[in-house]
């Protein structure tokens, strides 16, 4: 324990103590008064005696407790205190992890981790600067949250009360973890303690203390290292096997063959010790469709026989296909309550169904996609070579749904929506650089939609070109020479490519290419709004077109708060990165005066945040480091108790005071 200002405690009580006492010393002057007896007497010499000047003090209650109250009055001015720790650098990071894990209630009292992990937070920070009323602390601390991205919640501050405020400003998010920015705005900050000066003259200084506020579920810890001098103090939150429930893969998909039918598949996920019995609830625009007839037994965590990993148990479910010839908001729940609840349930919206327009632009022999298209049940279908679909794009405003291309692509898009075989003209996403015969598929994207009911492994590729893909190209299949197909998402634009010519292949006689048109031409046609393969994953950024001229943006958030996205002039919407798993209502004003309105669905729908387990340990790549466990107390002044105690004894002091005076 400390005494903050020790002077000022010690001048008040060497003032004000010896006088109190001297008064008791002196005699007391005495008013002539009739008397009814004099029995009375004795009490009067006994006072004169103890006032008389330099006699021995009696024992006096009043006397005792006005000193007892200078006393506490000086001590509290001293201000004593436990003394804080401060880091040897004088700075100290504060990183609070507010990823979905972290909204687990398994800490005591049914508290979430994050609300744990900020109370320790503050503890932390009083002890840091352990100051007091009077005084201020030479610590200074850096506060940031990190989730997907990380955020400054304060620079680096001397000031106690502002970093308190900044780690309880700190709200709860459903998306997944990632440590590594957080530590490079730690490392970027520690050059300067003024940030303005970052990127003109930096100082170079020692490195601050990162305290790091965690359940050690970070994705990218293997892809981090500590430096010599850096040192991470990690505070670690929940319980190391708790039960927790999880959907993390949900697809709702129209057969081809049947348009007006909805079908849903789920993936559920026990990331606990136990096996879980659980019932599984379909919804319908926020009522009950159906519900699984017996409980379904999801198996426990195991380790995998390869790896020794710790596996989450799975269950595969699908419903019964229903009709559903409207647009819906297609709900799947867990009827079923554990320490997570945002991965319990899980939303996807779903357009109503629509007959398709499609373009069969062909430089060759295109008579294997007329075929499959002309089975399929489209609202129209039109055959073009490369000359008569140029000639009808100046002649006509006639737009596709998709446009099927073959050997051939126009130099440049209009926009629009394509599935592209053999081409890469007007394709500067993809740089060519030679061609490659007798290839096959080495990897896939499986989970993404275009590959339902598709395999890849028995494809074997005659011909086809090699291209080098830019950054802003997604892979979806790849082979021992290159990308074999990928998406490329422009302004306007949404292009699947296909490397070869399906006739230099295997594949046109092959059934998973049956399956990949139908898929493909699904997805393209839903890839100008919101997909309803899986909606948006937290951390990702709403962005939609709606009709060009419109005004009044908004969007209404899961907690019904409302924000305004952005809009421009050519009627794109967007708003993001989103935090928070649940539907989001959008909605604006068209030029015409009609509101316009639709959902967006964001699921948490991810298998690492949704396993939950907090980890001791935690590896920075080949620095190991030993998590503590906070004690939950808060760091207390004891000045505010003494002057509390002092305004008491100030009150019986007045009580016996006048209790004496009034006999």
């Amino acid at each position: 324990m400390t005494w903050l200002t020790p002077l000022t405690g010690a001048i008040l009580a060497l003032v004000l103590v010896p006088p109190l006492i001297a008064l008791y010393f002196l005699k007391l002057r005495r008013t002539e008064r009739s008397i009814p007896s004099t029995l009375l007497w004795s009490r009067s010499v006994e006072d004169l005696r103890a006032n008389a000047p330099f006699q021995r003090l009696r024992f006096n209650l009043l006397l005792l407790l006005q000193l007892l109250i200078l006393l506490l009055l000086a001590l509290s001015l001293a201000q004593p205190q436990f003394e804080g720790e401060g880091s040897r650098t004088g700075r100290t990071v504060i990183a609070i992890d507010n990823s979905a894990s972290m909204n687990a209630t398994d800490e005591v009292g049914e508290r979430s981790r994050l609300e744990a992990a900020k109370d320790a937070a503050i503890a932390r920070i009083e002890k840091l600067h352990g100051g007091g009323l009077f005084s201020s602390g030479s610590e200074m601390i850096m506060v940031l949250s990190f989730a997907d991205g990380a955020e400054v919640r304060t620079p680096f501050t001397d000031s106690k009360n502002q970093a308190i405020q900044a780690v309880r400003g700190i709200t709860a998010s459903d998306e997944s973890t990632k440590l590594g920015d957080a530590l490079d705005l730690s490392r970027a900050f520690a050059m300067s303690v003024d940030p303005e000066s970052l990127g003109s003259e930096g100082t170079q200084q020692d490195s601050a203390v990162f305290e790091l506020f965690s359940d050690g579920r970070i994705k990218d810890l293997d892809d981090l290292a500590l430096g010599q001098s850096e040192f991470v103090r990690y505070t670690v939150f929940g319980t190391q096997s708790p039960d927790n429930l999880a959907i993390t893969q949900l697809a709702a998909e129209r057969p081809w063959n049947q348009p007006d039918s909805m079908q849903v598949f789920v993936v559920i996920e026990n990331s606990g010790p136990v096996e879980v019995p659980v019932d599984v609830e379909l919804r319908v625009d926020g009522r009950p469709r159906s519900v699984t007839p017996e409980p379904l037994i999801i198996p426990p965590a195991a380790p995998d026989p390869e790896t020794g990993r710790l596996e989450p148990g799975r269950e595969r479910i699908s419903f019964i296909p229903f009709d559903q010839p409207r647009e819906a908001i297609i709900e799947v729940a867990l009827l079923h309550r554990d320490v997570l609840a945002s991965d319990d349930a899980a939303r996807l919206t779903v357009p109503a169904p629509r007959n398709l327009r499609v373009a069969l632009v062909g430089s060759g022999d295109v008579f294997v996609l007329q075929s499959l298209l002309e089975g399929m049940p489209l609202a129209s279908l039109e055959l073009f070579s490369p000359e008569s679909y140029l000639a009808a794009l100046e002649n006509t405003s006639q737009q596709w749904d998709v446009v099927v291309m073959v050997n051939w692509s126009p130099e440049s898009f209009v926009p629009g929506r394509y599935l592209i075989f053999g081409s890469v003209d007007g394709l500067p996403e993809l740089i060519p650089f030679g061609e490659s015969e007798k290839s096959f598929v080495r990897s896939a994207r499986d989970e993404h939609p275009i590959f339902r009911f598709v395999t890849l492994d028995d494809l074997f590729i005659w011909k086809m070109p090699k291209v080098q893909p830019g950054s802003d190209v997604t892979v979806l299949a790849e082979s021992t020479d290159g990308p074999v197909i990928a998406e490329i998402n422009r302004r306007g634009v949404d292009l699947l490519w296909v490397a070869f010519d399906p006739l230099n292949s295997t594949w046109w006689h092959q059934r998973g290419f049956a399956n990949f048109i139908p898929n493909a031409l699904d997805h393209l046609a839903t890839s100008g709004g919101l997909r309803t393969d899986k909606g948006l994953l937290p951390g990702e950024v709403i962005s939609l077109l709606i009709p060009a001229g419109s005004t009044d943006p908004k969007i209404m958030l899961p907690d019904e708060t409302e924000v305004v996205p952005m809009l421009d002039q050519d009627g794109l919407l967007s708003w993001g990165p989103v935090s928070r798993a649940g539907l989001h209502t959008v909605s604006w004003l068209e030029p015409g005066g009609r509101e316009g309105r639709t959902a967006v669905a964001v699921n948490l729908l991810n298998a690492r945040e949704s396993t939950i387990g907090a980890r001791e340990v935690i590896d920075f790549s080949v620095n190991e480091v030993q998590g503590v466990r906070s004690s939950g107390r808060r760091f207390v002044s004891l000045w505010p108790w003494l002057l509390g105690i002092g305004l008491l004894l100030l009150m019986i002091e007045w009580y016996v005071y006048h209790r004496r005076i009034g006999v």
